[in-house]
């Protein structure tokens, strides 16, 4: 990413790259829920459009049209966007689609999508002197472990070692959960922990043909169960979730902080496609758990506020409802007493 852009446009690039992903796959659904991806590439374009005449200082109407863009910054930057042609078949599309209900066919949906992703690869080094490719959703993620570890699992996907960088985005989902479980830190009472994890080293031990068949189940269905817990309360998608279980491998940690897996014939089979389908899926899951962020922070404050007290917190009994005693009534004799 250039030098020259601040740190909230290169946020508002990846996040234009991130709604385009997303109309990408809802284009693969089945029709008509399709089209909803005609919707969404045209945010991703007014959100390029709008970003571009803000980084260029252009000060636009506040209720300038879609199509005035290209206008807009040819007179104000000397900005000469490609792609007017084929954004004005997008913008005419979404207007049938959302203000007369008329479904797009599955050809022109597909057709958006490539036509958005031409537009985008030809404008962003115009307007930001980027390439689209390099814009990376990544700079979207607020947990610092998923972020480094998708980023070092595009190191090795930029040189197509895809079964590698499978590994990554798989090392990189594990940390997603980690985050929000409390499993490295403190305090560990974390409301998506779901109780603790279950450690190979614990007792007793159920490895082996000699351990009990039963307490094997069981240990297996409580870690399956807390994995799912953990993922379906932060937002995450199970049905990506076990797809994304099926694309990457599994990898395996030693006490001494290495990390393996097995390259299988499936894991040599996977594809680029599949990679990056797999890195958006932790990308899009990291933007969802962010919402819990909140409950993070209070749950430090709380365990900062209540660590070892000087003087022990007092108790108090629950007496249900405050009850008013009504002011006895005074005599008018009394009174004159």
């Amino acid at each position: 990413m250039a030098s020259s852009l601040d740190p909230l446009t290169v946020q508002r690039l990846a996040y234009v790259r991130f709604l385009y992903e997303e109309a990408a796959e809802y284009a693969r659904r089945p029709h008509p829920l399709s089209c909803t991806a005609v919707l969404m590439l045209h945010d991703a374009v007014e959100n390029f459009l709008g970003l571009a005449a803000d980084h260029h200082g252009t000060n636009p109407d506040p209720k300038i049209q879609f199509m005035q863009y290209w206008s807009e910054l040819k007179t104000k930057a000397q900005i000469d966007l490609p792609g007017r042609g084929a954004m004005t078949g997008l913008n005419t599309t979404r207007v049938a689609l959302k203000h007369h209900g008329t479904f797009p066919s599955d050809q022109t949906i597909q057709g958006a999508v490539k036509d958005a992703l031409r537009f985008f690869s030809t404008a962003s080094p115009v307007a930001f002197g980027v390439d689209f490719d390099s814009i990376d959703m990544v700079d979207l993620v607020t947990q610092p472990d998923v972020a480094r570890l998708l980023r070092e699992a595009q190191t090795h996907a930029d040189i197509g070692d895809h079964v590698h960088a499978l590994a990554g985005v798989s090392l990189a989902f594990d940390a997603l959960l980690d985050h929000y479980s409390g499993r490295f830190t403190r305090p560990r009472t974390q409301v998506f922990r779901f109780g603790p994890t279950l450690e190979v080293f614990d007792e007793p031990r159920i490895e082996g043909a000699r351990a009990p068949k039963r307490l094997r189940k069981l240990t297996e269905i409580a870690n399956e169960t807390q994995h799912a817990l953990r993922a379906m309360a932060l937002g995450i998608d199970y049905a990506g979730l076990a797809r994304l279980k099926i694309l990457v491998p599994q990898v395996d940690g030693f006490a001494d902080g290495r990390r393996s897996y097995v390259e299988s014939a499936w894991c040599l089979a996977r594809t680029v496609e599949d990679y990056n389908w797999a890195r958006h899926f932790v990308i899009e899951s990291a933007l969802r758990a962010a919402r819990a962020d909140d409950i993070q922070g209070l749950l430090r404050d709380q365990h900062a506020a209540n660590w070892n007290p000087a003087v022990p917190f007092s108790r108090r009994m629950w007496t249900g409802a405050v009850k008013h005693e009504d002011p006895e009534e005074a005599s008018v004799f009394e009174a004159d007493l």
